[in-house]
């Protein structure tokens, strides 16, 4: 693993300039100005971020016609869906623009439409539409799809039906729905000044604007579901999502939505114990996911607008057991896409991986993209038969490789895709596969390198203070960790191993001493690489998260390991 240290040099104007307003020690500077927290108002806004206004939804271009595009349909009585994504960004879009109507603002006449995965697909589905239409609706309001669907948009308004697309995916200059009542994106926007809300945010916008014309007081009702999606969808923590999230995760800690309280206790969290990032991502998202990878997404979404409380427990329930049967799923299909890489693999003739598997969950082939590209480091397309007698899949990439611009350069050999930066869905014709993996394969080793794919350690700062359990108190109001902020990782120089213990489930914890003070360092899932390097009386470089561990009330500073090397003063 390369460790790439973004030391900040101690003599920047910024560097001294933080040092001495907020007498904060040199690695904590440095975590804050990688951040681009560079200036003393910047950094100062992270102690006083529950105060902090986000950005008018009004800045939107076309929030104010999507604003009377509502109103008027809802002075005609005039039948509303609310259609979405079977994803956690999907599902908590269509829960909380749902709720909104139906209980802030005593709406009756709405309904949603969640598409099923497997038989539907991602995005407007014109059998769906057909449906809809047919129901009486007179007004579709898209959420976390639609920027791309100017052909279902153009057929809606042809049947008189007005579209709202909320959406944040990339646009696609052609396939722009221009015939939409109005569309809400950031990444659309030439005036919205954050352009990495996610779905639900960009959603969030929407009823944030009806609330603040309709005068209906919403304070921060949302912002538990707002933050599940956001973080559930890895957008980047710039600067209003790192806002939303802080308020949203201490409402899902006491949230009194009463299907979010019973996921979380099905899933072992009880109602009013902190709730982190780590969490969501890990602990209610893929409960919430698993509805839809597995069976149908509707679930989901009627565990979070039901009021039977006994369908409520029910749901959490089965959620929890769908989730564990979504987890041996994805066991067998990793072991089965790495039986066929595993023997033909050239990491210095493939540049990206795609498999194919007719067998395959169309529900879970993200999941096993990430777990491939974890593996080889290569972006990674797993692709299975689709209910249109496509092969469609999802793609994964490493950090260096724009997968979607990738796409853009090869789109001739696929029906249809869409994504980001680092993710992204795909449609192809079967016998389209190998030369997709041919044409894909020569554009990034024609537009990339060999070091692009060698795994990289990205490190804040080298430290050379005594780390206290107040310094790492300040560094983790820059929470929450994820895309765009991640969790700081510093390097310890010259650590003298004084005694190593072995642990249950492959963790080793060792002391080592650091600039006169003894600390306490963990490794989980520790290589065997690791085991011949961490010896008492070793000399080590050592990369680590710094946090706080907490045992029978008392505090102490634990230095979770990332990685290590043999110090130079050890050679």
């Amino acid at each position: 693993m390369k460790w790439n240290i973004r030391d900040v040099d101690d003599k920047n104007k910024a560097a001294e300039n933080l040092k001495q307003k907020l007498n904060l020690p040199d690695y904590l500077v440095k975590i804050f100005i990688n951040r681009g927290l560079d200036t003393f108002e910047k950094a100062s806004e992270v102690f006083g971020i529950d105060n902090i206004k986000l950005n008018s939804p009004y800045l939107f271009e076309d929030m104010k016609k999507a604003v009377e595009t509502i109103k008027n349909s809802m002075a005609k009585k005039e039948r509303i869906t609310i259609y979405g994504d079977y994803d956690v960004d999907g599902v908590t879009s269509i829960t909380v623009l749902y709720t909104f109507f139906r209980d802030y603002m005593k709406y009756e006449n709405v309904s949603y439409y969640v598409p099923n995965r497997h038989e539907e697909g991602y995005g407007l589905n014109r059998e769906a539409l057909n449906s809809i239409i047919a129901g009486g609706t007179k007004l579709i309001i898209t959420v976390d799809c639609g920027i791309t669907s100017k052909d279902d948009v153009d057929f809606c308004v042809s049947k008189g039906v007005k579209v709202i697309v909320t959406d944040h995916h990339n646009p696609d200059a052609a396939n722009v729905p221009s015939s939409a009542a109005a569309i809400i994106n950031s990444k659309y926007s030439d005036t919205y000044p954050d352009k990495d809300l996610s779905g639900v945010g960009t959603a969030y916008k929407l009823l944030c604007a009806v609330a603040e014309e309709l005068k209906i007081p919403i304070k921060d009702d949302f912002l538990d579901f707002v933050a599940l999606g956001t973080i559930a969808d890895i957008v980047p923590m710039s600067r209003e999502n790192r806002i939303i999230v802080r308020r949203g995760l201490k409402k899902i800690e006491n949230t009194t939505n009463e299907g979010l309280r019973a996921l979380k206790e099905a899933a072992g969290l009880k109602n009013g114990a902190p709730v982190t990032a780590y969490h969501v991502g890990f602990v209610i998202g893929p409960r919430i996911n698993a509805a839809g990878r597995i069976e149908h997404a509707n679930k989901a979404v009627e565990l979070f607008v039901s009021g039977d409380l006994a369908a409520i427990e029910d749901i959490a329930m089965e959620l929890n057991a769908t989730n564990e049967e979504r987890k041996k799923l994805m066991k067998k299909m990793e072991e089965e896409a790495v039986s066929k890489i595993k023997d033909s693999f050239d990491p210095d003739k493939h540049f990206v991986i795609v498999l194919y598997d007719g067998s395959w969950n169309t529900g879970i082939v993200g999941l096993a993209a990430s777990k491939i590209v974890a593996k080889f480091n290569r972006p990674a397309f797993i692709l299975t038969d689709d209910s249109d007698g496509l092969a469609h899949g999802s793609a994964r990439s490493v950090p260096a490789v724009d997968i979607y611009a990738a796409l853009k350069n090869v789109e001739s050999h696929l029906v249809r895709y869409g994504g980001h930066r680092l993710a992204a869905g795909v449609s192809l014709k079967k016998e389209k596969i190998d030369d997709f993996r041919e044409a894909l394969n020569t554009y990034i080793k024609s537009n990339y390198s060999g070091a692009d794919f060698v795994p990289v350690l990205n490190v804040d700062a080298v430290v050379k203070e005594i780390i206290n359990i107040q310094d790492i108190k300040i560094m983790d109001k820059l929470e929450p960790w994820g895309e765009g902020n991640p969790r700081p990782v510093l390097v310890a120089r010259d650590v003298m191993v004084a005694d190593v213990k072995m642990l249950k489930n492959n963790t080793m914890k060792f002391y080592g001493k650091h600039m006169g003070k003894v600390y306490n360092f963990i490794l989980f899932g520790h290589t065997e690489s690791h085991a011949k390097d961490i010896k008492k009386g070793e000399i080590l470089d050592v990369a680590f998260y710094p946090s706080i561990n907490t045992w029978n009330d008392e505090e102490s500073v634990s230095l979770e390991v990332k990685d290590v090397k043999l110090s130079s003063a050890a050679l």
